[in-house]
């Protein structure tokens, strides 16, 4: 029997050029893109997915960023002295996955963030990046 392809749909973005702020106060965690200007957004839970004019993803917010990330074994400590960031956004289907990699003093950590069963307008906007 022939296997279905199911990468024929799936689309990476690789987000390079970043800046990068954990507000220890509020915990956001801001990744976002030098030099680029916010057109729009798309919020899904606790990220805000952001977007140029050419329908370009910029940025991500992440709130209650300890939390959420606590959950992929990435502690407040590696947030509050992050060195670099590394992002990807892949889109499959109405699936949206997020690869973030955060480098600190003496460890990187990772997390790949998944949403799934995500409503039409969202995925439209979001696979015009």
């Amino acid at each position: 029997m022939k296997q279905s392809n199911t990468t024929r749909n799936r689309k990476e973005h690789f987000i390079g050029n970043l800046e990068y702020n954990y507000d220890e106060l509020n915990d956001l965690l801001y990744i976002y893109k030098k030099n680029s200007n916010v057109f729009s957004n798309v919020m899904i839970g606790d990220f805000h997915l952001e977007f140029n004019k050419e329908s370009e993803i910029v940025g991500i917010e992440i709130l209650n960023a300890s939390d959420i990330l606590s959950e992929y074994d990435i502690p407040l400590e590696i947030l509050k002295n992050i060195n670099k960031v590394d992002l990807k956004v892949v889109t499959s289907g109405n699936s949206l996955l997020i690869f973030i990699i955060i480098c600190s003093k003496n460890q990187t950590k990772s997390a790949a963030i998944t949403m799934n069963n995500l409503e039409a307008p969202i995925m439209a906007a979001i696979e015009a990046a």
